[in-house]
């Protein structure tokens, strides 16, 4: 423990990204003082693209995946239902939202240790990023008919789910 201690885990968590982003050649705004790393995916879905932000920590990797959507103040309970029902059976990863401004995003985080840290892989990496985006594809068009009203969250979600 006392060895863990003494390493920069932190800086290794960063390494691991920044050689993520190297063997895949993405396109990304480096690690910041506040160690976040930010690159933008496309997704299919009817946004286009979101932003993934890269946020190291001591013993962790956490990626937050931004839509370029929010909902407004009078969506937003209709849009928390439609992303709690998402949520429900996930096996990793899940939804987050900002109930104050509306702000949607996805999270998925991979430990790393404590006592017995190892830094994360490429495929753990690769594996967080990929089952995030599939995940905003999978429910963005229906969580975009939530928020201009097209859809009920109980049928927006079980649109998103027909093809399971």
């Amino acid at each position: 423990m006392a060895d863990v201690m003494k390493r920069d885990t932190t800086g290794e968590i960063r390494a691991a990204v920044e050689d993520f982003f190297a063997r895949d050649d993405v396109k990304h705004i480096p690690f910041d003082d506040h160690n976040v790393a930010i690159a933008v995916y496309s997704v299919e879905a009817k946004f286009g693209q979101v932003r993934v932000f890269f946020l190291a920590h001591k013993d962790r990797l956490v990626l937050r995946m931004i839509l370029p959507i929010s909902a407004g103040e009078e969506e937003r309970a209709k849009v928390a239902e439609f992303l709690l029902r998402a949520n429900y059976g996930l096996k990793v990863g899940g939804f987050d939202f900002d109930c104050d401004d509306g702000e949607i995003s996805f999270r998925m985080s991979i430990f790393c240790g404590i006592n017995d840290f190892t830094p994360p892989t490429y495929e753990q990496i690769d594996f967080s990023v990929v089952v995030g985006l599939m995940m905003i594809e999978k429910y963005g068009d229906a969580l975009g008919k939530v928020i201009f009203g097209l859809l009920e969250p109980k049928e927006a979600v079980e649109s998103a789910e027909a093809d399971e």
